[in-house]
């Protein structure tokens, strides 16, 4: 790819999350899914910082090794996308589905294995969820999957400009499905092919059954394909976050940098658990 194009996709890849972090707050603000109670830019300003703060940092410490693991990746012929034949746009739809696949099986893990889950854990801790959301990640889980990303690129054989794109269209998946909307019927058909707000609100449930589901990030086929695809028909009734993460220190700057270092002692009462559980035990799933 030419240097001034490659720039040029760079440059967007950028701009994507802040176009849609104002498209997505406006729509929001206007009509939002779920009404929370105030504190809404607190709430936001802390997710962003992470989210800066994670990709300057990111930034700073991988950019340099990953241009250079690509560039022998390409230049050595290295990988499975190099190991027969195809043209160019073969290549890329290719690198799209290897690497949405690759992130399914990665969130999963974040889920299934208890040291990840302690990093993964402050982005479930959230108990409003909105499009400021899909910033807010632990340093700790940011620094893992960028280091396993460097092994990907030669395993998978992929060029720089793979993972550019690839990176902006996780940007907007996240933002949009995380954003508090809804699309109403359209959410039915759209889930088919990407994931929607629907299907990863109930990722977001209290409700642990809820929580391990729905893994995908862009495309929804993986959740298919896998048996981990769930959905509930009373999407207001889900409640998010983590019960023993929904005490208010857990959501300050210091109380989300410390979330993977502590064993919570649960602070919601006995009848508060209950009142959480019963209707979510109860409530029907849907599997399409």
């Amino acid at each position: 790819m030419p240097s001034d194009a490659f720039e040029t996709l760079n440059q967007i890849k950028w701009l994507v999350p802040v176009v849609l972090i104002v498209l997505f707050w406006s729509w929001e603000s206007q009509w939002p899914f779920f009404h929370f109670p105030g504190g809404r830019w607190r709430h936001g300003i802390i997710n962003l910082s992470f989210g800066i703060f994670n990709a300057t940092a990111i930034g700073l410490l991988f950019a340099g090794l990953l241009s250079v693991v690509t560039e022998h990746t390409v230049q050595r012929q290295w990988g499975l996308l190099n190991a027969f034949a195809a043209g160019p746009w073969c290549r890329f739809t290719l690198a799209l589905l290897l690497l949405d696949g690759w992130m399914y099986w990665w969130h999963r893990a974040n889920h299934r294995i208890p040291a990840l889950w302690r990093f993964h854990r402050m982005h479930h801790s959230d108990p409003h969820m909105d499009v400021t959301s899909a910033s807010r990640f632990h340093f700790g889980e940011q620094v893992a999957a960028a280091t396993l990303r460097l092994g990907l690129v030669p395993v998978f054989g992929l060029d720089i400009w793979h993972l550019v794109i690839y990176d902006s269209l996780v940007i907007a998946s996240t933002q949009f499905h995380h954003a508090n909307i809804s699309i109403g019927r359209a959410d039915r058909y759209l889930r088919w092919l990407i994931v929607t707000p629907d299907m990863h609100k109930v990722h977001h449930s209290v409700f642990q059954p809820e929580t391990d589901s729905n893994y995908s990030t862009v495309f929804s086929i993986w959740d298919r394909l896998a048996g981990s695809f769930r959905l509930r028909p009373d999407v207001r009734k889900v409640r998010f976050g983590l019960r023993d993460f929904s005490d208010a220190r857990w959501q300050t700057v210091w109380g989300l940098l410390r979330t993977p270092f502590v064993v919570p002692v649960a602070t919601i009462a006995f009848n508060e658990q209950k009142s959480f559980q019963e209707p979510l035990a109860e409530a029907p799933t849907s599997r399409e």
